[in-house]
């Protein structure tokens, strides 16, 4: 696959996270930016210790604070958080995402596009096992 394919795929992924990050909660309310860290948790159905763990590893970003030094998100953050979280449901580790996500934040470059090549590959892979246990499930089916 060339590099040229990898950042499309990706790319794509993301404009699909950004699609689904259409700004609601889970009721179906649009959302008032900036949110504090409990609406951040609740709008990407987390947990309040969950997003804290992803800021201290610079895996979400808090842009401002407000008067009283409460942390406040935008929209980006809610797209990294459901990023995770859709990564993570797909079974990826933090440690397989992390990469990436430290790279748009230095916004180099050349680390976002190893970062999205290497992630690639994971997804690549994580697909080839699951057509791999498809296909043993089907055999099993016939045997029962």
């Amino acid at each position: 696959m060339s590099k040229a394919t990898v950042s499309k795929d990706v790319s794509r992924y993301f404009e699909v996270i950004h699609d689904f990050a259409a700004f609601m909660d889970n009721e179906g309310q649009t959302l008032e930016f900036p949110l504090t860290i409990s609406q951040l948790a609740k709008a990407a159905q987390t947990t309040v210790h969950t997003v804290r763990n992803y800021v201290l590893e610079n895996l979400v970003l808090c842009p401002e604070h407000s008067a009283g030094g409460f942390g406040l998100y935008d929209q980006c953050a809610l797209i990294r958080l459901r990023f995770i979280r859709a990564a993570r449901a797909a079974g990826l580790l933090i440690l397989d995402i992390k990469p990436l996500l430290h790279a748009i934040n230095e916004g180099d470059q050349q680390a976002c596009e190893a970062a999205m090549r290497e992630l690639q590959t994971k997804i690549d892979e994580r697909q080839a096992y699951l057509q791999a246990l498809d296909s043993q499930l089907s055999e099993l089916r016939q045997l029962a």
